[in-house]
């Protein structure tokens, strides 16, 4: 594992810092982004804490601004393109029943969506398109996307730092 981890730790903290970045918001913004490996970015992240390669007053923000900044994209297309996301590749991907049930679920619990949509792999993507599309306020929106980003960039960084802490 040290010798996986050896040119990470030898990185610049600044070039740590914006790769994790990239990666955590191109997962939201981008929708070929939902093969990014986040959840392993974040965790990473918290152990490099843990190691001391970064800080965790920098860390969060970093996370958190980086998830935040990938869903108002990924809304801000949804707002924009609407109904004509129905009929794109990544819809048809999906499928048109899973889309309605996106859409009824989002229209009918709004933030609760949102935030849960952000805790679960596979709909960080979905969601704050579909958030746009059915014309979730965008108040609304930005306030359970910051809500949620730091409950789960908290969570998944803290599971990190504590993996550093049980590593040899």
């Amino acid at each position: 594992m040290g010798s996986l981890l050896r040119p990470l730790l030898d990185a610049p903290a600044p070039l740590i810092y914006v790769v994790c970045a990239l990666v955590i918001m191109a997962e939201t913004a981008l929708l070929p982004g939902i093969v990014l490996p986040t959840l392993s970015t974040l965790l990473l992240m918290g152990f490099l804490v843990q190691r001391g390669t970064l800080t965790w007053w920098l860390t969060l923000p970093v996370a958190v601004a980086a998830a935040v900044a990938g869903d108002q994209l990924a809304y801000l297309e949804g707002r924009h393109w609407g109904p004509r996301l129905r009929t794109s590749r990544f819809a048809r991907r999906i499928g048109p029943r899973r889309w309605e049930k996106a859409e009824a679920t989002v229209t009918r619990y709004g933030v609760p969506a949102v935030v849960l949509g952000r805790c679960l792999a596979g709909l960080r993507t979905l969601v704050p398109r579909v958030a746009g599309s059915v014309g979730l306020p965008y108040c609304r929106f930005l306030v359970s996307s910051l809500g949620a980003a730091v409950v789960w960039a908290g969570v998944e960084l803290s599971v990190g730092q504590f993996a550093g802490w049980v590593a040899p």
